[in-house]
């Protein structure tokens, strides 16, 4: 299982676009194209600020590619 490491990153629930393709290894434009498809969807914290779940990024770091809630 993929042990997590998101120091300085928003905290521990959520990561930002380029942290989440830090640790997934794709780039920023992969991650917006399939957001909510075969990645995990984003989520807007606020007017400016956009999110990934972190549980939801190593879900799909762990073989998920579909079925977001």
């Amino acid at each position: 299982m993929y042990q997590f490491n998101v120091k300085g990153d928003m905290g521990r629930h959520h990561l930002s676009i380029s942290g989440a393709s830090n640790e997934c290894g794709i780039s920023t434009s992969t991650i917006n194209r399939s957001a909510g498809k075969t990645f995990p969807p984003k989520v807007k914290l606020s007017q400016g600020r956009v999110a990934i779940l972190v549980y939801q990024v190593e879900e799909w770091l762990n073989g998920k590619r579909g079925g977001w809630q």
